[in-house]
């Protein structure tokens, strides 16, 4: 996580090795870590782990503190830092996200009412819905609209069907079987005629 967001918190790469050094001795055990003992197991310079530190403790990434009566070197600040970065990115991500899939969601709401020419019901609604949850995306469910128009169907059961038979048709081209449903049998031969009969049963509906 460190290396992710250092430049956000204006770490330098000298900065960043000095705090990788106090971690790798807090690991050991070493609870009040000092210049010298990071120049003891490096190449940096004492005076420049000195000044690194200074501006470490200055930018609140780093303290000292006592600990039942004795001074320790903490990390703690940088790691609450570091903590409110991963969760803002999060809900940043997650605000991204809700409102691209409101934005198809309201996309597909639209151009379903247009080819039906009125409002969509409650239930019409909840269905769409159900489609994204079903992991159906916008070019899927245009195709099934597409083909559910040319038949001169204007419901939402028809689309339901038309996308229920393109994800299978597509499962069956990528794997060779489907989960859409269990009766359909693993060998391809039945189960491709077994999807031809759904298919011609469906037209005669």
């Amino acid at each position: 996580m460190l290396f992710e967001y250092y430049k956000e918190l204006r770490i330098n790469e000298t900065e960043l090795v000095i705090i990788l050094f106090i971690e790798h001795l807090q690991q050991k055990e070493t609870e009040f870590i000092t210049p010298d003992l990071i120049n003891l197991q490096s190449n940096i310079d004492i005076k420049v782990i000195d000044e690194a530190m200074v501006r470490l403790v200055s930018k609140g990434l780093i303290e000292f503190t006592t600990r039942n009566g004795k001074m320790v070197t903490s990390l703690n600040p940088l790691r609450n830092k570091l903590q409110e970065l991963f969760v803002l990115d999060y809900e940043k991500n997650k605000e991204n996200s809700t409102v691209e899939f409101s934005s198809q969601v309201e996309e597909v709401y639209a151009f379903i009412q247009n080819a039906f020419g009125r409002s969509l019901s409650a239930v019409e609604l909840q269905t769409i819905n159900d489609w994204f949850n079903y992991g159906y995306n916008i070019t899927m469910i245009k195709e099934a609209l597409d083909q559910t128009m040319k038949r001169k169907r204007y419901n939402i059961r028809a689309i339901d069907k038309a996308l229920l038979k393109l994800s299978t048709a597509v499962d069956y081209a990528l794997e060779g079987k489907s989960a859409q449903s269990d009766s359909y049998r693993k060998n391809i031969k039945d189960t491709l005629e077994e999807v031809n009969k759904k298919a011609q049963d469906d037209e005669n509906e």
